[in-house]
Parts: structure tokens; C-alpha cells; sequence
């Protein structure tokens, strides 16, 4: 027998066997990476029905409350007051106007609150509940994302007030310190109420607000608190100021 023959062949059929494991393992990679798309793909999909459905919650539940206290106001006044009447029924054409418009924003995915228009409109919901609103802010002017998150405290803070409280007095406090920006929805309801609308709705809108401070780093405490010599109920949030302040200015919506 040739060796010289024999050789070539044990090579070549060697060479054979290892690209065909080579083809096996990349069939594998192949497979493997086709999953982890179709996965990732999933988890997109999620991700996005959790972030509307937080969105619709934040954004209607504030707006449904504003609406049913001034429709419940403007009954009130329909005979007594009918020029102030008609104010009422204009503002709430007006916040369900703007209602649509923000539904339709969530959906578009764009939609981020900001914190001025919240407080105004927390102004607004508060004494319509006939409540006294006392806001402090010292925060300046913050980096988007910052800024929308604080939005978000502050309605889903100021939409319990309003729901699962009988406060007369609501405090709420935005300062800035060290590179943090904290948040402060204080009132003064029946704290046995509130914790047993919070056991009542584990899962709701104070979640999906801590969902979204935890995403920015931040953290967030919803207790009992002792304030002035009484003990009331506080919202809190701390958040790390991230990213640039925004040097031009958003056009009016």
C-alpha cells in the first residue's frame, strides 16, 4: 500500500469531519441567535404594553378626577352661581380636550409630562377639592427626563390625595441638593384610609411610579410620616439629575 496515496485522503476526510463540525456549531449560533431576536422581540412587546398601560393609568386617573369634581361643582352652582357655572363646564371641555390629546401622545409613545404644567394643574385639582395647596419649589430648571419624573410624582401624589384622602391640607415640595432632586407629596387625610386603599391597590399607580424612578435610578417611599406634630402621609422621591438642561424651548401644546 502508498502511504503517499493514503495520507491525503486521511486528510482530506479529517478536514471534511472537522467542517462539518464546524457547520453543526454554526447552525447552532444561528438557531441560538434567531431565538434571542424572537426573545428580545417578546420582551419589547411587553415592555410596551406595560409603559401604555402605566401611561393611560397616570394620565386619566388624574383627569377623570379633575373632571368629576368640577362636573360635581358645576351641579352644584347650576342655580345659585349659572355665570361660574358655565366657567366650570368650560375648563372641564377644556381638560377633556386635553385628555384626548395626551391619550393619543401615550400611544404615539412621546408623551412626557412637565413639571410646571403639573403643578398648576395640582393647584387647580387641589382647590377644586376644596383644599389648601401649598407648593415649594426650588428646583430650577432640570434636565428632561428629571423633570418628567417629578411630573409624574406629583399627579400620581396629588390624584391620592384626592381619591383615597380626606385631607384639607396638601403640601408639596421640590428642592434640588448635591447633583438630587427630591419630591414631596404631604397631606394631612386619614392615614388609617390611606394605608387601606394602598393594601387595596397594590399594583396600581404608585408601582408604576416607583417603575419609573427605579429606570432613573432613583427611589421612592409612600408611609406615614410625623410632620408639624401631627403624623400625615408623604410621597417621596429622590432622583439623581441626569443629563443636560434643554437650552431651547418646547413649543406651546
Amino acid at each position: 500500500m502508498d502511504w503517499l496515496q493514503i495520507i491525503p485522503l486521511m486528510l482530506l476526510v479529517r478536514g471534511l469531519g472537522v467542517d462539518m463540525i464546524g457547520v453543526t456549531r454554526l447552525s447552532g449560533a444561528i438557531r441560538e441567535l434567531h431565538a434571542a431576536r424572537e426573545e428580545r422581540a417578546r420582551l419589547a412587546v411587553i415592555e410596551e404594553r406595560l409603559r401604555l398601560a402605566r401611561d393611560l393609568h397616570d394620565l386619566l386617573g388624574h383627569t377623570l378626577s379633575l373632571i368629576t369634581l368640577k362636573s360635581e361643582l358645576a351641579g352644584c352652582l347650576v342655580k345659585e352661581e349659572p355665570e361660574r357655572c358655565v366657567q366650570e363646564i368650560s375648563e372641564i371641555e377644556q381638560v377633556a380636550r386635553q385628555a384626548l390629546r395626551e391619550v393619543r401622545e401615550a400611544v404615539a409613545g412621546y408623551r412626557q409630562p412637565r413639571l410646571d404644567s403639573e403643578l398648576d394643574g395640582a393647584r387647580q385639582l387641589l382647590e377644586a377639592a376644596g383644599m389648601t395647596c401649598q407648593i415649594e419649589q426650588t428646583t430650577g430648571r432640570l434636565p428632561s427626563s428629571t423633570d418628567a419624573v417629578l411630573a409624574w410624582t406629583v399627579r400620581e401624589g396629588v390624584t391620592n390625595v384626592i381619591r383615597h384622602s380626606r385631607a384639607q391640607h396638601c403640601l408639596i415640595r421640590l428642592t434640588c441638593e448635591n447633583g438630587t432632586a427630591h419630591a414631596e407629596v404631604i397631606n394631612d387625610g386619614d392615614l388609617r384610609e390611606v394605608q387601606q386603599d394602598r393594601r387595596e391597590r397594590q399594583g396600581s399607580g404608585l408601582v408604576g411610579l416607583r417603575e419609573r424612578v427605579t429606570a432613573n435610578g432613583g427611589c421612592m417611599e409612600a408611609s406615614p410620616l410625623p410632620f408639624s406634630g401631627r403624623e400625615r402621609f408623604r410621597l417621596w422621591v429622590e432622583l439623581p439629575i441626569q443629563g443636560r438642561v434643554e437650552t431651547t424651548q418646547e413649543e406651546p401644546s
